[in-house]
C-alpha cells in the first residue's frame, strides 16, 4: 500500500510541475522566441491587426504595420469587391551562422564581435485580402500610412454595382 501511495504522489508531483509551467507567462514567450530564430517561419504566419468600419461613403480600413518600409506595403484590387493588403519587412544579421560559431570562439581575442542577446523582429511577408459586401470605387481608393499605422479609404460605387436596362 505505501509503495501505491508513493507512486501516485509522485505521480501528481510531476503533473503539478508540467501544469505549473503554463501559469508561467515566459514559458509560451520562451516558446514563440525558439520557434522564430530556429525556423524563422512566425514571419509568414503573422498578419497585420486589422479594424474596418463602414460609412455612408465606403469603408475605412486601419492596419497595424510597425517596421514597415512604406515602400514595402503594396494595395492591390483584384475585383470588385476585393482588396488584398501585402507587404514585406526584412532585419538583416551582419553575421551569419557560421560566422556566428566562429565568433564565438574567437570571442577572447576579438572584442567587437557581435553578440546577440535577442533576436525577436521576424522577417517576411505577409498577404491579406478583404472582400467588401458591396461593389468599391477602385479608382477612388486612398491611402496613407503614418506611425505605423495604413490608413486605406475604400469609396463605395455609385450605382452599387447595379444597373437597370430599359427594354425597348
Amino acid at each position: 500500500m505505501a509503495l501505491t501511495n508513493r507512486f501516485f504522489a509522485d505521480a501528481f508531483r510531476d503533473m503539478h510541475r508540467a501544469f505549473s509551467l503554463l501559469d508561467d507567462p515566459s514559458f509560451f514567450n520562451d516558446a514563440r522566441r525558439s520557434l522564430a530564430s530556429s525556423n524563422n517561419s512566425l514571419g509568414s504566419l503573422r498578419y497585420p491587426a486589422t479594424d474596418i468600419c463602414e460609412t455612408a461613403e465606403g469603408y475605412e480600413l486601419h492596419a497595424e504595420l510597425p517596421g514597415y518600409d512604406k515602400k514595402n506595403i503594396h494595395i492591390d484590387v483584384s475585383d470588385d469587391n476585393t482588396l488584398t493588403l501585402s507587404g514585406s519587412v526584412q532585419h538583416y544579421r551582419e553575421s551569419s551562422s557560421e560566422e556566428g560559431k566562429e565568433g564565438a570562439r574567437n570571442d577572447k581575442t576579438n572584442n567587437n564581435a557581435t553578440k546577440w542577446w535577442t533576436n525577436e523582429r521576424v522577417s517576411g511577408n505577409f498577404q491579406r485580402s478583404f472582400s467588401f459586401p458591396t461593389p468599391i470605387n477602385t479608382s477612388g481608393i486612398k491611402a496613407s500610412y503614418e506611425n505605423g499605422v495604413l490608413k486605406v479609404c475604400v469609396p463605395k460605387a455609385e450605382n452599387g454595382g447595379k444597373k437597370r436596362i430599359e427594354i425597348n
